[in-house]
């Protein structure tokens, strides 16, 4: 069978050498390197002579709502400004508590001519008692349940989520034991119950969105509801039981068990399920409701303390303990950390 007129022509195209020409015209759309091939010379070259931003100018675009703080445009960043106020809120409370019971006795016993400790120390034990510290720290975990409840209708896994959560807080619970203040049911326990709930809701609903969040709502409007008639019982003298097994459950059920940080069951879990019923609601679409201001926007830092809040929540006191001690170490009990 004779060679048609486009094959002759395809030969002679073959014999002629490659020219730089043709490099830069036909071979032009090919310049990319195919996934698992090596870079061509010219990919290289263009790679390297790209400007890369050193580790300063990476640090200071976190804090300054670039791009590497933005990361995906899926993500909401309204949760993560609301989430890290609240995660810094927590930080600042818990500031103020080293200071007005554990640091601020030493600090002036070793100064007693800087009277302006004493006013430090009545300060933070004023804020620390006062009614404001308590109803803002409610409203502050409050809001941090509504934004989780949130959180678990964008996470892709729940399960994982509500693990991890679990073995932090259950290494809260070793470690506060040996320190002498043991949390045995705070604000992390609860949510890895509230998230493995939504978890398990969601699997007996066949992952239908809209069924999870009927279910979420109505179970978690129960758990308000159920707290609040026994909590009304509880303190006009009604007792419900004298076993130690279920204060997890419940404050009505706490018999006598203590907790540095106490977040039982009911009614926490009710309010992360009616933030997740809200997930559905307002972001049904899986947008932001909100502009993100501009590129470098005001809000950019409190986002970023945002996205790590559950580090933060874990090693917060340590960093703030190592803080104070060594501020009392070099200024103001020199060589004494204080808290050893």
């Amino acid at each position: 069978m004779g060679k048609g007129k486009y094959a002759k022509q395809r030969e002679k195209d073959a014999e002629k050498p490659f020219s730089a020409a043709q490099s830069g015209s036909e071979g032009a759309s090919f310049s990319a390197p195919q996934e698992g091939s090596a870079p061509s010379p010219q990919t290289e070259t263009a790679e390297n002579s790209a400007p890369r931003a050193g580790f300063g100018e990476k640090i200071a675009s976190v804090f300054r709502g670039g791009d590497k703080l933005r990361g995906s445009s899926r993500r909401i960043w309204e949760l993560d400004f609301v989430r890290g106020v609240c995660v810094l809120l927590m930080v600042f409370d818990h500031f103020i508590y080293d200071i007005a019971d554990i640091f601020a006795s030493s600090w002036i016993r070793a100064n007693p001519d800087m009277e302006w400790l004493v006013y430090v120390r009545d300060m933070a034990r004023a804020y620390w008692s006062s009614d404001f510290h308590t109803d803002a720290q409610h409203v502050v975990v409050w809001i941090f349940c509504f934004v989780c409840g949130i959180s678990c209708y964008f996470s892709r896994s729940n399960l994982k989520r509500g693990i991890l959560a679990g073995i932090f807080a259950l290494l809260i619970t070793l470690v506060t034991d040996q320190l002498g203040m043991i949390i045995r049911f705070g604000v992390l326990h609860m949510f890895a119950v509230a998230i493995l709930l939504w978890w398990l809701i969601d699997l007996l609903c066949r992952h239908k969105k809209l069924r999870t969040a009927v279910v979420s709502l109505v179970l978690g409007i129960a758990i308000i509801a159920i707290d609040y008639a026994f909590s009304a019982a509880y303190e006009n003298g009604e007792r419900f039981t004298r076993s130690q097994t279920w204060f997890f459950v419940a404050e009505w059920l706490n018999a006598g068990v203590y907790s540095a940080d106490y977040y039982p069951v009911f009614p926490s879990v009710g309010y992360v399920l009616i933030g997740s019923f809200c997930g559905y609601v307002l972001y049904n679409k899986r947008r932001s409701l909100f502009p993100r201001l501009g590129r470098y926007s005001w809000h950019a830092p409190f986002d970023f303390w945002g996205r790590i809040a559950l580090w933060v929540y874990v090693f917060h006191q340590v960093a703030v303990a190592v803080f104070l001690a060594l501020v009392s170490f070099l200024i103001l009990t020199p060589g004494d950390f204080v808290i050893i």
